[in-house]
């Protein structure tokens, strides 16, 4: 065709670029290297055999013919052309919307693994019926606590209490109507206090609270609005629950040293009366 139309004065070398850009588009690797290295060869032999024998290439019957024959593969190629980049373009486009679908999905999927590693953090460090931390994560912040009071030499108080004969509630009502009235202990010792005060669960019913920066008269005076509040609490069959309490502040005492001491001053004030909150006259 290329000799029987005119040569490099005919339309079929622009043929022959659409066709390479085609194949561009189709094939990729080493299939598209292989094919325009054969259309490179073919090309080149045609063009080498004009120069060399001008006389095997068939003209045009006239310069009319041949303007048209140019006329219309120059519309062909301009044709492929829009169409080639309006392909690529569209796929640009498409290559580009995924990925940004990608990178949303991605997005959104690092978000929920966040989430979840956070619940399950917070799972890790609460106690599941109250809400409040479980035993130790609170012993360790309270050791945390210890060594900050210590290195900034700030005050830090230490409260522990317990629900007033619990087993016998558990006894009497059964372990469910037992676990609400943890829970709602739990609920109303929390909502009493402030945003840097830390809360426990450091056994059944009892529970340590943390009170940075708070000396122990402040700390008194905290635990017996609580105190209050949860015997103004109504519940059913007229039952009364109440909690007793210590309050110590805590001084040079490691961790073990301070727990004891707030026990002992919780025995106490459980053995005095109950509904009691017992306050260190001694700094530990």
């Amino acid at each position: 065709m290329w000799l029987a139309n005119g040569g490099t004065y005919g339309s079929i070398p622009y043929f022959m670029v659409i066709n390479a850009g085609i194949i561009s588009l189709l094939l990729v690797g080493v299939q598209r290297k292989i094919i325009f290295f054969l259309f490179a060869i073919v090309g080149s032999i045609l063009i080498f055999i004009e120069y060399k024998r001008p006389d095997l290439v068939v003209g045009y019957e006239s310069e009319l013919i041949r303007y048209i024959d140019l006329l219309f593969g120059f519309l062909i190629c301009l044709v492929s052309i829009v169409v080639l980049i309006a392909v690529l373009i569209d796929s640009y486009e498409e290559k580009n919307k995924q990925i940004e679908e990608a990178k949303e999905k991605a997005e959104e999927l690092n978000r929920l693994l966040y989430e979840e590693k956070q619940k399950l953090q917070k799972l890790s460090i609460t106690d599941f019926l109250t809400g409040a931390f479980n035993k130790m994560y609170i012993t360790s912040c309270l050791e945390e606590e210890i060594e900050a009071s210590r290195k900034k030499q700030k005050k830090l108080t230490l409260a522990m209490v317990d629900i007033d004969n619990f087993k016998n509630i558990n006894d009497t009502y059964g372990h469910l109507f037992g676990d609400y009235v943890l829970e709602r202990t739990a609920k109303t010792i929390m909502s009493s206090l402030r945003q840097t005060d830390i809360v426990g669960r450091y056994g059944g019913d009892e529970f340590l609270i943390i009170l940075p920066d708070t000396s122990r008269e402040e700390g008194y005076d905290i635990m017996e609005r609580i105190r209050k509040k949860i015997l103004e609490i109504e519940w059913e069959n007229d039952l009364v629950v109440t909690i007793s309490g210590s309050v110590i502040e805590v001084g040079s005492d490691e961790l073990t040293g301070v727990l004891n001491k707030a026990d002992q001053l919780l025995y106490r004030a459980k053995h005095k009366s109950k509904n009691l909150i017992e306050k260190d006259i001694y700094q530990v």
